[in-house]
């Protein structure tokens, strides 16, 4: 492992893939934070979705600063998923992170998740604890996914965690070797495609976490999940290219599941054992009930929001989703919520 900057043409070891698309709010914060690692051996690249407020100007002045930082910007808005994949598209490191434009990485985050791959050539993804910051940048939670739990080395057991156990996809957001993307679902068109894609890479390879909290999600309410509710609305936000029709988010997630059983690298009885553990994914996490609300909200759209409601004020909210309008600041130091 090197902490020299990259010089003139030569491949850096980590590209920190930045999506971002009228992200002027925080956007310096998240630029700042990469620019800011006590590993420097990278490249920040960030593409911008055809921007209309300051972004394009905050962009300039910062990559003026570091040269590390390469901008792409779209003529159109493409969707986040476009997006999301041209940051993987341009990027040239041999490891990979997206990071969203309204997070943060703490400084020593890339050093302590390089030193994990490189000790660990088996693993593809590797991730920290998250702590939650409020708008201000405040930590209001720590939320523990429990990604270790997908470590081991049976690909239908790690497989088994991320499909079938309730965690906040935030796993989306951790260093994979380059080399495991390929062929990968990276960011799919379709509300769930970050949970897609952390099963495939469950098949491909052990996934880590180091157990100390150096990333920060930002919650606030400008996040797609809080402003789409609508199924439309959704298919829209994640591929503006892609014409209105039947969209059944828990079905494609499904059915995204049998492909990468089928097509991954597994033997004949791991991929039964696989999909035995998708029979039992119908009766986990209520996805009977989420596809049954796939199909009425063909002629009800927004029923998939009102269900989550229902269910949140029922049963409370899942791991590593908060109030907004409940949050009081982290008491102490190693505070973990909404992991179980």
């Amino acid at each position: 492992m090197t902490d020299e900057e990259p010089s003139g043409n030569s491949r850096p070891l980590v590209t920190i893939g930045i999506p971002v698309f009228n992200g002027a709010a925080y956007l310096e914060d998240a630029v700042r934070s990469a620019m800011n690692q006590t590993f420097t051996d990278l490249e920040i690249v960030v593409s911008d979705n055809a921007s209309t407020d300051s972004t394009p100007a905050i962009l300039e002045r910062l990559a003026g600063e570091d040269r590390r930082i390469r901008v792409f910007r779209n003529e159109t808005n493409l969707g986040a998923a476009p997006n999301y994949n041209r940051c993987h598209e341009e990027a040239r490191g041999v490891y990979f992170k997206w990071l969203a434009h309204d997070d943060r990485m703490k400084p020593g985050y890339l050093a302590a998740m390089i030193e994990t791959l490189e000790a660990h050539p088996e693993a593809v993804l590797v991730n920290a604890i998250t702590d939650y910051i409020d708008d201000n940048g405040d930590r209001f939670a720590t939320y523990d996914s429990e990604l270790r739990k997908a470590s081991g080395d049976d690909p239908v057991a790690r497989f088994a965690e991320m499909v079938l156990r309730s965690h906040s996809c935030v796993d989306f957001f951790g260093v994979c070797r380059m080399e495991a993307l390929d062929g990968s679902l990276l960011h799919g068109p379709f509300h769930g495609a970050d949970r897609a894609f952390l099963a495939q890479m469950a098949l491909r390879g052990r996934l880590l976490q180091v157990r100390e909290p150096l990333i920060e999600m930002r919650e606030h309410s400008q996040r797609y999940t809080r402003i789409q509710q609508k199924v439309r609305d959704r298919e829209g936000w994640h591929d503006a290219r892609r014409k209105r029709g039947w969209n059944l988010p828990t079905w494609r997630l499904y059915g995204e599941y049998v492909k990468m059983v089928a097509c991954e690298r597994l033997t004949s009885g791991q991929r039964l054992r696989a999909f035995a553990v998708l029979l039992r994914w119908w009766v986990s996490n209520w996805n009977a009930v989420r596809a049954g609300v796939d199909i009425v909200s063909l002629a009800f759209p927004g029923l998939p929001a009102l269900a989550e409601r229902v269910k949140i004020r029922i049963f409370g909210l899942a791991p590593g989703h908060y109030d907004l309008g409940n949050r009081d600041p982290v008491p102490g130091k190693d505070a973990v919520t909404g992991s179980r």
